[in-house]
């Protein structure tokens, strides 16, 4: 998906201004929507629920980079990285237990998760 950063630039421009750049966007929406669906599935199914923060860090990498795909990509697998990190070294020193690091991941995340849905509220729901 990072090699097509660029079209995913172009298609956020619209479909008619992507047909005049050269870009097909009805193939390309196809194949964004089956690689996402394919690396989220790998994701799941390999780490568990964890893998959520997946869905949560390319917004947050949105927030910090700006809205262009080649930069966006790459910096939401470094913040994912560290966010994990993060989570798991909580996990293992709050307590002498070792907890869950979907827990604190969840914990920490959803707060996060009700701010993005506050904040795009009217682009969602009109």
């Amino acid at each position: 998906m990072w090699l097509f950063g660029w079209k995913l630039n172009v298609l956020s421009m619209g479909d008619e201004e992507a047909r005049a750049l050269g870009v097909n966007p009805e193939i390309f929406k196809f194949i964004f929507i089956v690689l996402a669906t394919l690396v989220t599935a790998i994701c799941v199914s390999s780490v568990g629920i964890i893998a959520w923060v997946g869905l949560m860090m390319p917004h947050a990498a949105r927030l910090v980079q700006g809205p262009d795909n080649r930069f966006v990509i790459p910096t939401a697998a470094l913040m994912g990285g560290v966010y994990i990190i993060f989570c798991d070294t909580i996990a293992r020193t709050l307590t002498s237990e070792e907890i869950p690091i979907g827990i604190i991941t969840a914990i920490a995340g959803a707060p996060y998760l009700v701010y993005l849905l506050r904040s795009k509220e009217k682009e969602i729901f009109g």
